[in-house]
């Protein structure tokens, strides 16, 4: 799995393009991603099929399928484990400029492994992830995953894969399907999504695995829609054994109201924290593998769901049933007079058939433990050997912003949870509260006064905001041939933040060539790194290269980020050659983020003889707060010399003079760390010791025993 991680949308991908369900597969699609369990993601299906074929042992097939996800692992189950249907070529993520280093006390801080393989100036893009990966069909997929640092294309990727006939079906670099004509190809995903990870744990915490996902379609020409492109996408929706019939509370948007252990303590305020949705936009298809329009109408040729818990999404089906009944849906016209591939009424309305969403009806799971999963499929396409196909969509999720969720989220709270109290957000930032009528039909609804379930269902505002802006951004790329929209400025190449005994320093330095910003401005949270909103705690000049943090308090945890600050923009609506309002752009909040915390040092002590050791004597057995877990379950005991020289030398004996350990202390701080291991890394048995202090300055001396007892 790889990371895209530098904007507000993270996002983690599998090197043979799609993952089933499990215990690694459960983040990604994270927004906003400083939030702890921010994830919208459960696994992912993909799926080639085809009619017609014959394999390289001979066998004719009717029908085969290969497929990785929902539940199935991209292992044949006939063969040994070793014999992949999607077998993983080439991944490596490339880079417009290079990384930054971001370092804390002197250790890498950071939260996902992303490791730049490649710096390319000219790349269209930020970050591109490039994969290559092969399956058993003899057919090739590339994948480039676009994203953008500019922090009004930041919440989405844009997915560009092209499919290719190469006859390969395995890793290495021999044909095995010489020649070979495909016929009737389809290419599928189904995509378990699921509301935000930490607002399923405030409702019934079902939807930790999917379960009440409302699934809803745009675009697929079955009636007039408030938008011109063609989306899946998926929320929260009404969760009836999580309302608490007794106190009147509706959890649709997820109020945070008790400690779930999955929020950062005293979150309890009612602030929302499923105020998101997540979708995927279609931006382009093949018509065939000879005409690169993209028509709309024709592609793709499903558009659906599927119950997570579906046979079909399990191994033991027929390669028939995966193909006619998986990928072409049960709704298929073939198998179900009057039915329909492009499934209608959508799901969501199914559920609510008013369209009214925001109202307590209907259950979201109807009856399916699993929830439900959108899916696309596209084709059937007739692929000649070395014959492509193009197809570009944009995955990404939106919402309320965290001041928007928090302010009517405790509202809400406040009022008693009234579920039918109006409540006002100036949504725009304009200083007016509108207050004209509530109208979920039309895209971009200008009521500011609603009822919090209203405010909930109004994230799919902003989720059409960034398909909006992809599709725009594909257009004027070309293709992914050019950098497709402003640049904002670069961040810092290296980024450093150091505790002292009395304030917390940050230093950085520019990137290669790049000329100074207009303005660096810095921020800082306390205690977790996911409080919100950060401070802004300092706006210097584009010439600085350091700021000095004093107004910081020992005891207390500090987090950063710096961002470069740029010029005002030309006024553009679209964001392309410009930013709305003409506002200067900043550079990534990501590239600098710090994931370690900062704190304040012990002062050191006055003379060496000062210093002390906690605890003294220590007893393993009886003690738990001085044990440290490591390796899952063994323990290793923990000393602190406290009030010793900034810089001095601790050194530990045993009664006959063999030497233990020995620390050199040199941040200037009154206090050091001993794990009670050796020099070789070993446990130290039960006896006395004794700590020889060295102030490295003075030259003074001091001598202390210490106890040990396991």
């Amino acid at each position: 799995m790889t990371w895209l991680d530098i904007g507000e949308m993270h996002g983690r991908y599998s090197e043979a393009g799609a993952h089933n369900e499990g215990p690694t597969a459960n983040r990604g699609l994270e927004w906003p991603a400083i939030l702890r369990r921010s994830g919208h993601f459960r696994s992912k299906a993909y799926w080639i099929g085809l009619k017609d074929w014959t394999d390289e042992s001979g066998r004719h097939w009717d029908y085969r399928v290969t497929r990785i996800g929902l539940r199935v692992d991209g292992y044949l189950s006939d063969t040994p484990a070793a014999n992949l249907i999607y077998t993983p070529v080439e991944t490596k993520l490339i880079a417009r400029f290079e990384d930054t280093e971001v370092v804390v006390d002197g250790s890498p801080s950071f939260d996902k492994i992303a490791i730049v393989n490649e710096v390319d100036p000219q790349l269209p893009a930020d970050r591109v992830l490039y994969q290559r990966y092969r399956s058993l069909l003899g057919i090739e997929t590339e994948r480039w995953i676009y994203a953008y640092a500019n922090e009004i294309h930041d919440d989405y990727h844009i997915i560009r894969r092209r499919m290719v006939n190469t006859g390969n079906t395995d890793a290495d670099p021999d044909i095995e399907l010489e020649g070979q004509s495909l016929h009737d190809v389809l290419f599928y995903n189904a995509y378990r999504w699921r509301g935000r990870e930490q607002a399923a744990w405030h409702g019934s915490g079902a939807q930790v695995w999917g379960k009440f996902s409302m699934v809803d379609i745009v675009g697929d020409g079955n009636e007039a829609y408030p938008v011109d492109f063609t989306a899946v996408y998926l929320w929260y929706g009404f969760d009836w054994s999580a309302f608490d019939w007794e106190a009147g509370i509706d959890y649709l948007g997820s109020p945070m109201l008790s400690q779930r252990g999955r929020e950062a303590p005293g979150d309890t305020i009612g602030r929302l924290a499923g105020m998101s949705m997540q979708g995927r936009v279609i931006l382009h298809a093949d018509e065939s593998t000879t005409d690169r329009t993209y028509n709309p109408a024709n592609q793709p040729i499903t558009l659906g769901w599927i119950d997570n818990d579906e046979p079909l999404n399990n191994p033991g089906q027929s390669e028939e049933a995966y193909y006619e009944l998986g990928i072409l849906t049960r709704e298929n016209p073939a198998f179900r007079e009057g039915g329909s591939s492009r499934l209608y009424p959508h799901y969501a309305d199914r559920i609510v058939p008013s369209g009214e969403f925001w109202e307590r009806v209907g259950d979201a799971a109807q009856g399916k433990a699993g929830g439900h999963s959108p899916s696309i499929a596209y084709g059937p396409y007739q692929m000649a050997f070395r014959d492509t196909i193009n197809i570009v969509e944009a995955e990404g999720a939106a919402g309320l912003s965290y001041k928007a969720a928090t302010d009517i989220g405790v509202a809400y709270k406040a009022s008693g949870f009234d579920n039918e109290l109006r409540i006002p957000f100036d949504a725009n930032g304009d200083g007016i509260i509108n207050d004209v009528p509530w109208n979920y039909d039309v895209y971009k609804n200008g009521s500011e006064i609603q009822t919090k379930n209203q405010w909930v269902l109004t994230a799919r505002d902003s989720m059409f905001q960034f398909m909006y802006r992809a599709r725009d951004v594909w257009r004027a790329s070309d293709g992914m041939t050019q950098y497709p929209i402003v640049e904002p400025p670069r961040p810092p190449r290296r980024f450093e933040v150091t505790s002292h005994p009395g304030n917390i320093e940050l230093e950085w330095q520019s990137m290669s060539e790049a000329p100074d910003p207009e303005a660096w401005e810095v921020y800082r949270t306390g205690e977790y790194v996911d409080n919100l909103p950060y401070e802004l705690i300092a706006s210097l000049p584009g010439s600085s290269r350091s700021y000095i943090d004093v107004d910081v308090f020992r005891g207390r945890d500090y987090y950063y980020f710096i961002q470069a600050v740029g010029s005002p923009n030309p006024e553009d609506d679209l964001a392309l050659n410009g930013t709305p309002g003409g506002l200067p752009l900043r550079s990534g909040r990501y590239f600098t983020q710090t994931y370690n915390p900062a704190s304040l040092l012990r002062v050191p002590g006055n003379q060496v003889s000062d210093f002390r050791i906690v605890p003294n004597p220590i007893n393993m057995a009886a003690d738990e707060s001085v044990r440290i877990i490591i390796d899952g379950d063994r323990t290793r005991g923990q000393v602190e010399f406290l009030d010793i020289p900034g810089q001095c030398t601790i050194s530990i004996y045993t009664e006959i003079g063999e030497l233990v350990k020995r620390i050199e202390h040199t941040n200037g701080s009154g206090n050091a760390e001993w794990d009670l291991l050796t020099a070789s890394r070993q446990p130290v048995v039960s006896g006395i010791y004794i700590v020889h202090v060295l102030d490295n300055d003075l030259g003074e001396v001091d001598v202390k025993k210490l106890v040990v007892v396991r």
